[in-house]
C-alpha cells in the first residue's frame, strides 16, 4: 500500500507520529507563537495594515515625551514661579505669617535664586530682625554673583542694620562707573557719609543723585538733613526749604519733619519747635522715639501747650505699668525727672510696683539728685531678677552721693561679679554706669562683657567709641586686636587693626600682610588703598606708597582716609606745601592724639 506508507512518512516530517494529528498541530500552533522572529513580522504587517493604530501609537509617544518634559523641566519652574509669586502676594498684603511659609517653601524649591533671597530679607526686616535681614540680603547678593540691584539691596540692609562698613564692603564690588552713574548708589555712600559725620561728602553724593534724578523728595530730603547741619547761613536756608517741601508727605514727610523740628531746637526758634513738634506728633510717621523730641520742643516753646498736652498722656498713660514707665521715661530724657516723679508718686502702687517702672522712677530721683529717697527706693522695691543689677548699680550712686564708701564698694563689688556671668547685663550696666559720668567704671564694665559670648562685639564698639572720644589711639588699636580675634575674615576690621598697628608700631609683618591682601582683593577701595600705603609708609617705603596713591591722589577729598595717608607721605617725601593743603581737610577732632603727633613731626 504505497500511499499509506507515503502519508506515514509525511506525517514523521510534519510531527510526531506518537501523538494523535489533532494534538500534534495544536502543539505546533502553540510553539510557534513563541517564535519571536514570526511574531516580529506578523507586527510589521499589522503595523503597515492598521494607520489608526499607527497614529495612536504615534500620539502616546509624543504625549509621554510631552509629560516627561513637563515634569522634568516646565513643573519645577512653574512651582518655583508660584511659591516666589505667593510670597509676593503674602508680603504685600502684610501676612507676614504666611509669607513666611511661602518664602520657605521657596528657599526649598530653589536655593539658588537670590530673588528669593532677597524676599527673605524683606521678610525679615518687616518682623524688626535687621541682623537677620541682613545676613539674607549679603546671601541674595553673593548668590547673584554680585549683581548691582542685589549689592544695593545688600548696601540698604546693613545701612538699617547701622553697619557703616558692611555698607562700604557692599559698595566695594560695584563698579566705578555704575557708582558714578546710579543715583541709588549716590544716595547710599551720601547716607553712609552723613552717619560718619562726613558732611561734605555726603552733599556731594546728594547733589549728584538729585542731577540724575530731578527734584524728588528721596534726594531733596537727605540733602536738605545734611545742609541744615551747615554753619554757612545760605547753605542752611537751603537745606530748610527743601525739608519743608516735603514735609506734609504721607511716607517721607516724617524725617523731614524729624529735622526741621532737631534743626529748631538746636537753633532756640521757638516758634519753629512748636509748629514742627506739633506736625510731627500728629503725622502717621510719628514714632515712639519721636515723642520726647515733641515733648521737648513745646516745653521750650509754649509751656502751657506742654501742660495741656502732658495732662492727656499722663491720663492716657495711668492704666498700666508699661505705658507709665514709659511716660515716665520720656520724661526723664527731657530732663523734666521732678515731674515724672510727682506723677508716679501718686499712682497707685500697683502701677508703679514692677520693676519697669521702679527703674523709671530711679532715674527721676537720680535726675532730682534726691539721693535718700533714691536709697530708700532701691532698698524697699523687689526689682526682680532681670533688673536686680539695676538696682545695685542705682544704690551704689546713692552710696557714693551719701559718702558710703563701705556700702557703695559692697555694691560695685556685687555688680562686678554678676557682669561676670551675664553679659547682656555688663553691658546694659556700663551704658547706664558710663552715662552718669563715670567712665573708669563704664570701661571695665565693658571689659568683662567683651570677654561673654554674645555681646562682645556691641561692648567692643562702645570700648572703641570711648576710645575715639579719648582721642586714644592704643585703646583703639586693642580693641580692634580683640574684634579681629572674632572675625578675622572681617576686611573692614581687618583694614583698621591694619592701620592702627601700623601707627602705634605693635604688630608691622601683620598690618603689612593684612593691608596687601585687602588691596589686591578690592584694588578698587580708596580706603583699602589708603591703609597699604601708610603702613609702607610707616615702615620707611615712601616711594613705594607714593606710587600707590598717584592714581587715586586727586579723590583726597571725597575720602578722609586718604587725604590722611597722602597728606603724610607727600610730607615724608618733600612736598610739605601740599601736604599741609591735603592735611587741612581733616578735622582734627577725629584724629587720635598719636596721628595729630604723627603729622606734626612729618611736616617740621
Amino acid at each position: 500500500m504505497p500511499n499509506q506508507n507515503t502519508e506515514g512518512e509525511h506525517e514523521r516530517e510534519d510531527g510526531d507520529s506518537d501523538l494523535p494529528m489533532g494534538r500534534s498541530r495544536r502543539f505546533l500552533s502553540r510553539v510557534r507563537l513563541f517564535d519571536l522572529r514570526d511574531q516580529y513580522w506578523r507586527i510589521l504587517d499589522a503595523w503597515e495594515e492598521h494607520r489608526r493604530f499607527r497614529l495612536a501609537v504615534y500620539g502616546l509617544l509624543l504625549g509621554g515625551v510631552m509629560i516627561g518634559a513637563t515634569w522634568i523641566w516646565i513643573h519645577p519652574w512653574w512651582s518655583e514661579r508660584t511659591a516666589i509669586g505667593m510670597a509676593r502676594q503674602w508680603l504685600a498684603a502684610g501676612r507676614l505669617d504666611r509669607a513666611s511659609e511661602s518664602v520657605q517653601k521657596a528657599l526649598s524649591i530653589a536655593p539658588e535664586n537670590p530673588v528669593v533671597w532677597q524676599m527673605a530679607a524683606e521678610l525679615a526686616r518687616l518682623n524688626g530682625n535687621k541682623a537677620m535681614a541682613l545676613n539674607y540680603a549679603h546671601y541674595a547678593a553673593e548668590v547673584s554673583q554680585w549683581g548691582d540691584t542685589y549689592v544695593l539691596a545688600w548696601a540698604s540692609s546693613a545701612i538699617q542694620a547701622d553697619k557703616l562698613d558692611d555698607a562700604d564692603k557692599a559698595l566695594a564690588y560695584l563698579p566705578a562707573a555704575f557708582l558714578e552713574s546710579s543715583s541709588l548708589a549716590r544716595r547710599i555712600a551720601g547716607e553712609i557719609a552723613r552717619r560718619k559725620g562726613q558732611l561734605n561728602l555726603a552733599q556731594e553724593h546728594f547733589e549728584a543723585a538729585l542731577k540724575l534724578d530731578g527734584p524728588m523728595a528721596v534726594d531733596e530730603v537727605p540733602l536738605g538733613i545734611v545742609l541744615v547741619n551747615s554753619a554757612h547761613p545760605a547753605i542752611r536756608q537751603r537745606g530748610l526749604a527743601l525739608l519743608e517741601k516735603w514735609a506734609e508727605r504721607s511716607d517721607i514727610g516724617a524725617s523731614a519733619i524729624r529735622a526741621l523740628l532737631a534743626d529748631a531746637l538746636v537753633h532756640d526758634n521757638a516758634p519753629g519747635m512748636l509748629k514742627w513738634a506739633q506736625a510731627l506728633k500728629s503725622h502717621p510717621g510719628c514714632t515712639l522715639g519721636d515723642i520726647p523730641n515733641c515733648l521737648l520742643g513745646l516745653l521750650r516753646s509754649d509751656e502751657k501747650e506742654f501742660k495741656q498736652v502732658l495732662v492727656q498722656m499722663e491720663k492716657a498713660h495711668a492704666s498700666d505699668p508699661s505705658q507709665a514707665a514709659l511716660l515716665i521715661g520720656w520724661l526723664n530724657r527731657i530732663g523734666q525727672g521732678a515731674e515724672a516723679f510727682r506723677w508716679a508718686h501718686g499712682l497707685p502702687s500697683s502701677l508703679t510696683s514692677p520693676p519697669a517702672v521702679a527703674i523709671s522712677m530711679a532715674e527721676s530721683l537720680r535726675q532730682t539728685g534726691s539721693w535718700n529717697e533714691l536709697q530708700q527706693l532701691v532698698q524697699t522695691v523687689d526689682f526682680g531678677e532681670k533688673l536686680r543689677f539695676m538696682g545695685w548699680a542705682y544704690g551704689m550712686l546713692a552710696a557714693r552721693q551719701l559718702k558710703q564708701a563701705e556700702r557703695e564698694n559692697e555694691l560695685w563689688n556685687t555688680l562686678k561679679a554678676h557682669a561676670e556671668s551675664n553679659g547682656a547685663h555688663a553691658l546694659f550696666a556700663a551704658n547706664t554706669i558710663y552715662s552718669w559720668g563715670w567712665s573708669d567704671e563704664g570701661v571695665l564694665l565693658f571689659k568683662i562683657a567683651s570677654e561673654v559670648p554674645g555681646v562682645e562685639m556691641q561692648a567692643l564698639g562702645a570700648l572703641l567709641r570711648h576710645y575715639q572720644v579719648q582721642r586714644d589711639a592704643i585703646g583703639q588699636f586693642e580693641a580692634y586686636r580683640s574684634l579681629r580675634g572674632l572675625r578675622s575674615h572681617d576686611e573692614a576690621i581687618g583694614n583698621n587693626y591694619a592701620f592702627f598697628a601700623s601707627l602705634t608700631g605693635r604688630d608691622y609683618p601683620g598690618a603689612e600682610r593684612i593691608s596687601r591682601d585687602n588691596f589686591e582683593h578690592h584694588p578698587e577701595n580708596v580706603t583699602y588703598r589708603a591703609t597699604y600705603a601708610f603702613v609702607l609708609a610707616t615702615h620707611g617705603s615712601h616711594a613705594e606708597a607714593h606710587r600707590l596713591l598717584r592714581p587715586v591722589s586727586k579723590e583726597w577729598k571725597k575720602s578722609s582716609a586718604l587725604a590722611f595717608a597722602y597728606g603724610y607721605i607727600l610730607a615724608k617725601t618733600g612736598d610739605k606745601a601740599q601736604a599741609r593743603i591735603v592735611l587741612a581737610s581733616l578735622d582734627p577732632g577725629t584724629l587720635s592724639k598719636l596721628e595729630t603727633e604723627l603729622l606734626a613731626d612729618a611736616l617740621k
